[in-house]
């Protein structure tokens, strides 16, 4: 594996140059603000190929590959969601026309018809089943697709083929927001029964309904090309999309990525938040590159690892020692240069969720005192240590340092950092067993509900009332945890997180969300911190046109950064 990872990185220097430059924070951490759209112009073109640069390994597009963003962005060329969220934040149909229910735990899902995936197989109720199915262990080749899936969709207990184009999903519980658990980040994919079928290759042979199709990849390199049986037309009926063929290149070092789209080296690059001392010096530099950023829907995260063997953290003190070391306004400032935004609790302001109460800020006196009390606790096994870990890029490991420079100053003691490539870190993190790591570092909790953030906080994906089959299966119980990146077995957490997610009345469940969030803020089990987005920057000679104009099949305008990087079925070169 380090071999393999030097031979790629030593390919992408030759081909970019070695750029004398010091990246100064991590990629745990993402970017914020928007941007409108580009004006409609002339009549797109068709033809053109451009390269894309993005971050971090492309792990593989089964149902087991996590994704982050620029990988994420790669994959999302080839395969699309039931649901999206559209620019306001709302979650609209895509693959699927609707979704109704009369109380929040029975779903009808409306799928739109004449959609085939690129290889010309039927997208359908039959396929929406195998594939909701698989990804929470109800089929037979579930223990091949074993993923975290499993626990995020620990809720769903049946899904039932109504007609070809209806889908019935029966939850255990009710869900007030069963589209924003769904929709995912954009994770939330549909596979075609292809590639299902073959498990042997599953990971490496993408087959989607999305505007692309594969033409070849590896973990540093994927190229696609046009898909000739896309179902979508543009708002005139021109078939799309209008682009031939994408690569999407891995680079991992912010200064390369930044050096080569200002050069037009590459056509277009995406960076996270991380990467603000890079995208803030692209950003005066209008004669030469565009800049698109998203809106701030990745909430920054830091949980303690209660459980994990040995660790300090089965202590509240410890955890809040920690908690109240960490200083994520001067990381802003000085990491971030500004440009990421500290709430101070573990949700954006906007959020349902969102509240101060129980929430530690940076004190290097009350950190003391508790470090003082945990020590004590610890007894033999003391003094508190913790081990962190960062991304094999420049920038990650400088923002691992930073945070271990400001636990320090409280006294906490730091073993050196482990090391290594995105995918291996996220396959560390995200195991049956439970995470690795004495934190889960910048949590990829995302989205401007609570539908894909509060699996993260849960103690049990499937809560003690569930009355799921599933819970009691081998994957049922090895998934039970793993999205729970704390690893607390607080029932406490559950039963004031279920409890809102069950809400009917949306200003008793906000009430509810907040109650939740002050708790696991009060105990430590989720120290917050910095919230962000993504950012894009395109080479303006490679005249890329229609960027953010196209609309979804709703009718809705979608935002034109996404956890994914740019929506590249619209985009045209001019």
């Amino acid at each position: 594996m380090k071999q393999r990872g030097i031979s790629v990185r030593s390919r992408m220097v030759k081909r970019f140059g070695a750029v004398a430059a010091v990246s100064l924070v991590g990629s745990l951490f993402v970017a914020s603000g928007s941007q409108a759209a580009e004006r409609p112009s002339a009549t797109p073109k068709y033809g053109g190929e451009i390269t894309m640069l993005i971050d971090g390994n492309i792990a593989g597009h089964c149902f087991a590959n996590a994704l982050p963003g620029g990988p994420l962005g790669a994959s999302r060329s080839i395969y699309e969601s039931l649901f999206e969220r559209s620019s306001t934040g709302k979650y609209v149909g895509y693959l699927a026309k609707s979704a109704t229910s009369t109380d929040n735990k029975v779903w009808t899902i409306a799928l739109r018809e004449g959609i085939k995936f690129s290889n010309g197989e039927e997208f359908n109720a039959t396929v929406v089943k195998q594939n909701i199915d698989i990804g929470r262990g109800a089929l037979v080749p579930s223990r091949t697709y074993a993923s975290t899936g499993i626990g995020v969709n620990a809720n769903i207990l049946t899904v039932d083929v109504v007609d070809n184009l209806t889908v019935k999903v029966t939850l255990d519980r009710p869900d007030n927001d069963f589209l924003g658990l769904m929709y995912r980040a954009g994770r939330y994919v549909m596979r075609a029964p292809a590639q299902i079928a073959g498990t042997a290759n599953c990971s490496t042979n993408p087959i989607g309904t999305g505007p692309f199709m594969l033409q070849s990849f590896k973990p540093d390199e994927q190229i696609v090309v046009r898909n000739p049986n896309y179902w979508r037309k543009d708002a005139a009926g021109r078939q799309l999309p209008y682009l031939d063929k994408i690569t999407f290149l891995v680079v991992k070092e912010a200064s390369q990525r930044a050096a080569a789209v200002r050069t037009g080296r590459g056509d277009a690059a995406f960076f996270v938040q991380g990467d603000a001392t890079f995208t803030q010096d692209l950003a005066k530099r209008k004669s030469a590159v565009t800049g698109y950023k998203s809106t701030q829907t990745a909430w920054g995260q830091w949980m303690p690892n209660v459980n994990k063997a040995g660790s300090p953290f089965k202590f509240r003190n410890c955890r809040l020692a920690a908690a109240y070391s960490m200083d994520w306004n001067s990381y802003n400032k000085v990491r971030l240069r500004g440009t990421g935004n500290y709430s101070g609790s573990i949700v954006g302001k906007d959020h349902p969720m969102f509240t101060l109460k129980g929430a530690p800020k940076y004190d290097l006196k009350k950190a003391r005192t508790y470090l003082q009390r945990c020590n004590t606790e610890l007894g033999t096994a003391g003094p508190m240590r913790v081990t962190l870990y960062a991304d094999s890029s420049t920038q990650s490991q400088n923002n691992t340092r930073f945070i271990q420079k400001s636990m320090e100053k409280a006294g906490i003691l730091v073993n050196d950092p482990f090391i290594g490539e995105s995918a291996l870190l996220v396959s560390k993190i995200y195991k049956g067993g439970g995470n690795d790591f004495d934190f889960a570092q910048g949590t990829p909790a995302e989205g401007a509900t609570p539908g894909y953030v509060f699996p993260f906080f849960v103690s049990k994906a499937f809560p003690l009332t569930s009355t799921n089959p599933i819970k009691d299966t081998l994957l049922g119980k090895g998934y039970n945890t793993v999205i729970a990146l704390g690893n607390h077995s607080d029932d406490k957490v559950d039963e004031l997180i279920y409890g809102a997610q069950a809400e009917l009345n949306p200003a008793k469940a906000k009430k509810k969300w907040q109650a939740a969030t002050a708790y696991l803020q009060d105990q430590g089990y989720a120290i917050p911190a910095v919230h962000g987005g993504f950012q894009v920057f395109v080479n303006n000679n490679a005249k890329l046109r229609g960027i953010g104009t196209l609309k979804m099949p709703s009718g809705d305008k979608a935002e034109i950064v996404e956890t994914k990087g740019f929506e590249w079925t619209g985009v045209w070169k001019g």
